[in-house]
C-alpha cells in the first residue's frame, strides 16, 4: 500500500466507520460533497459488505431529520455525514431537536485541515461551533488532518462517544479535518480494503457499556415523602427513553401501579401500554371539568410535563408532593419548580421501592377511591363524546383525533406533527394512541423536519400514519428528496386548514382578519395534488369520514408514500368544538 494522503484518509474513514458500527450504529445517512468525499467512499464500500445501511440526501436539514426519525424508531445510534461549510449549520435545527428528546445520533462533518484555517480559504469557517450548545461533545480528529489521526486515537474518539451517548443520550459532533488529495485510484482503493479487511475488519475491541446506576440515597430522600396508604396520582408525559427500554418501563409502571392503586394519566406518546390498570379515559377534560375531584397530596411525574394547559395549572396550585421520574435526562424537566427530581428511571425508582418492601405489601392493592372516581369521570365524557361525535359529521380537526385512532389499524404506529394535532389528542384521542407506538417530537415542540421525521420512522416502523397540519408538513417539504422516500410505507394525513388553526384559536379575538392572517396564518395558495404530482407521491382528497376510512385501507396496500387531504373550515371548527366542551364541561 502506498503512504499517499488519500490512501489514508479512506482506511482512516473505513477504520472510524467500522468502529461506529460496532457501538450499535446501523444507518447513515449521506450528504453530497466533496470534501467528505474519503468518509462517503468507506460508507459505500461498508454497505457493500453488509454492514450498515446508506441513504442518502441533497439537504442537510432533512438529513438530519431524517436520522433523528430512525434513531427513535429503532432505539439505535443513527450517523450523518456531511462536507464542510454552511452543510454543518444546516444540521443545528435536528440537533437541538435530539438534545431535547435526548436521542442518539452522530454528525460527522468533514472539515479543511488547520493550516487553511482563519486565513480566507474557500469554504472554512468556525463549523466546529455551529452545535457546541446543544450536542453533548463536540470532538475532532487530529488537526492538521485525517491522514495524521493515529489507530488509538480513532479508537479513543469513538470510545468517548459511545460513553457520552449511553451515560445521557442525545447528539454527538465529530468534525474532521481532511487535507486533500480526496479522490482514490481503483487500484489505491482496492490495497487499502485489503489491509482494511485482514488487520481491522474482524477485530475485537472493548466498549464498556456504562450502566446508570441509581443513588440510593437520593432515593430515600425523595421516597420518605411518599405515603403509599394515601391516594395520589401517576402522570406519564412524553417517553423520552429508548424505545428497546420502553417494555421495561411497561412493567415497571405496571409494578407502581399495582402497589399503589392509583390512577394513571397518560399523555398520547407516553408510551403506556393500552392494558395497564387504573388508566383514567379523558383525563384532560376532567381536569378541566372538576378539578377539585382530584384530592390527593402527593403525584408521581414520569417524564416532562404534557402540552395541556389545564394540567399546568393544576400542578401550580397543587399543594402536595410532586415527584419528577426522568429516563437518563440529567437536565430540569419540571418548569412548575415543585418537583423532587429523580434521574435515574422509572425502573431503578421502582425497583428500589420494591426491596423496601414484605412480600405481602407486593401484593395487588385494589383501585383506590380516587382512581374509582376519575375513571368513571372519564366514562361519563366518554358517552358524551360517543353521543356527539360521528362519522356523518363535517370533518373537523378534534373529531380527526378522536375517530383515526379507531379507523387506523390498531398494531400501526402513529406520528403526531408538534402543532395543533398533538393538543388535540391529548384531549380527544381517548387514550387511542396507547395500542400502538405513537411518535411525537416534544423536545423542542418545532414543526422543523416533520416529513423527515416521519420518512425516518417508517423506514423501521410501518405502515406509518402522520398526522400535520398544512404548515408544519409544506415546511419540510425537502423531505421527499431523501433517497427512495416515495417508496417508504408511510400514510400522510395532511390536515389543511390554510394557515395553521392553532393561531386562530389563540388571536382572532383581538387581531383584524388580514392581520391574522399576514402575521400569524400565512395562507398559501398550494394546489397539493399538483404537489403531490410533483415529487411522484400518491395522492387522495377525502371530503368524509366514511372515504377517510377507504383511504387508509387503500394507502396500506399499495405499500408506498401517500398524502390524504383533508380540508378544515376554521371558523366552523372552532365554533364546533365550543358547543361540545360546554355540553362536557358547562360554561
Amino acid at each position: 500500500m502506498t503512504s499517499s494522503i488519500e490512501c489514508k484518509n479512506f482506511l482512516r474513514s473505513l477504520q472510524l466507520l467500522n468502529l461506529l458500527i460496532k457501538i450499535g450504529v446501523q444507518n447513515l445517512i449521506l450528504c453530497p460533497g466533496s470534501r467528505s468525499a474519503p468518509l462517503a467512499i468507506a460508507a459505500g464500500e461498508l454497505n457493500k459488505l453488509g454492514l450498515i445501511n446508506v441513504f442518502n440526501s441533497i439537504d442537510e436539514r432533512s438529513a438530519g431529520f431524517h436520522s433523528l426519525g430512525i434513531s427513535a424508531a429503532s432505539g439505535n445510534l443513527s450517523l450523518v455525514i456531511t462536507t464542510s461549510g454552511t452543510a454543518v449549520s444546516n444540521l443545528l435545527p435536528a440537533a437541538v431537536e435530539a438534545d431535547r428528546s435526548c436521542k442518539g445520533i452522530i454528525f460527522l462533518t468533514a472539515d479543511r485541515p488547520l493550516r487553511l484555517k482563519d486565513c480566507g480559504a474557500n469554504q472554512t469557517v468556525n463549523q466546529e461551533d455551529f452545535l457546541s450548545s446543544v450536542c453533548r461533545r463536540v470532538l475532532n480528529t487530529n488537526l492538521n488532518g485525517l491522514h495524521e489521526t493515529e489507530d488509538n486515537e480513532i479508537l479513543n474518539l469513538v470510545q468517548i462517544i459511545e460513553k457520552e451517548i449511553s451515560t445521557f443520550p442525545g447528539p454527538v459532533h465529530l468534525n474532521i479535518p481532511i487535507d486533500k488529495p480526496l479522490d482514490i485510484s481503483f487500484s489505491d482503493k482496492k490495497s487499502v480494503l485489503d489491509v482494511f479487511e485482514r488487520i481491522y475488519l474482524k477485530k475485537k475491541y472493548l466498549f464498556q457499556k456504562n450502566e446508570i446506576i441509581s443513588d440510593k440515597n437520593k432515593f430515600f430522600e425523595i421516597s420518605k415523602s411518599l405515603n403509599l396508604d394515601e391516594s395520589g396520582i401517576i402522570l406519564v408525559g412524553p417517553y423520552q427513553g429508548s424505545i428497546n427500554d420502553l417494555s421495561s418501563f411497561n412493567k415497571s409502571l405496571e409494578q407502581l401501579q399495582e402497589i399503589t392503586g392509583w390512577p394513571v394519566f397518560a399523555d398520547p406518546v407516553s408510551g403506556v401500554y393500552s392494558n395497564l390498570r387504573g388508566l383514567v379515559v379523558n383525563w384532560e377534560l376532567v381536569l378541566r371539568k372538576n378539578k377539585n375531584l382530584v384530592n390527593c397530596h402527593q403525584l408521581l411525574r414520569l417524564g416532562p410535563i404534557s402540552s395541556s394547559i389545564d394540567l399546568e395549572r393544576f400542578l401550580t396550585t397543587f399543594e402536595g408532593v410532586q415527584i419528577l421520574i426522568k429516563e437518563k435526562n440529567y437536565r430540569k424537566l419540571d418548569p412548575i419548580k415543585k418537583s423532587f427530581e429523580y434521574e435515574f428511571g422509572l425502573t431503578n425508582f421502582v425497583n428500589h421501592f420494591l426491596a423496601e418492601f414484605s412480600i405481602h405489601q407486593k401484593n395487588n392493592i385494589s383501585l383506590n377511591s380516587l382512581a374509582l372516581d376519575l375513571i368513571e369521570q372519564g366514562e361519563q365524557i366518554k358517552t358524551i363524546l360517543k353521543e356527539k361525535i360521528s362519522y356523518d359529521d363535517q370533518i373537523t380537526e378534534y373529531k380527526l383525533a378522536n375517530l383515526v385512532p379507531k379507523i387506523w389499524p390498531v398494531e400501526n404506529p402513529i406520528m403526531l406533527s408538534a402543532s395543533s394535532p398533538i393538543r388535540d389528542w391529548l384531549t380527544f384521542s381517548e387514550n387511542g394512541t396507547l395500542s400502538r407506538n405513537c411518535f411525537s417530537f416534544r423536545g423542542a415542540s418545532g414543526i422543523d423536519g416533520t416529513l423527515s421525521l416521519a420518512l425516518g420512522i417508517s423506514r423501521i416502523k410501518n405502515p406509518l400514519l402522520l398526522v400535520t397540519g398544512d404548515l408544519a408538513f409544506v415546511h419540510d417539504i425537502n423531505g421527499w428528496l431523501i433517497e427512495n422516500s416515495i417508496d417508504l410505507n408511510l400514510t400522510i394525513l395532511l390536515i389543511n386548514n390554510n394557515g395553521g388553526n392553532i393561531f386562530k384559536r389563540i388571536y382572532k379575538r383581538n387581531l383584524k382578519e388580514d392581520e391574522l392572517k399576514k402575521l400569524f396564518l400565512m395562507p398559501k395558495e398550494i394546489n397539493w395534488a399538483k404537489l403531490a404530482e410533483g415529487y411522484q407521491v400518491k395522492f387522495k382528497d377525502v371530503t368524509n369520514f366514511k372515504k377517510l376510512r377507504e383511504a387508509f385501507e387503500w394507502s396500506i396496500s399499495i405499500r408506498k408514500s401517500v398524502i390524504i387531504k383533508v380540508d378544515i373550515d376554521s371558523e366552523h371548527e372552532i365554533f364546533e368544538k365550543n358547543e361540545l366542551l360546554e355540553k362536557i364541561i358547562g360554561s
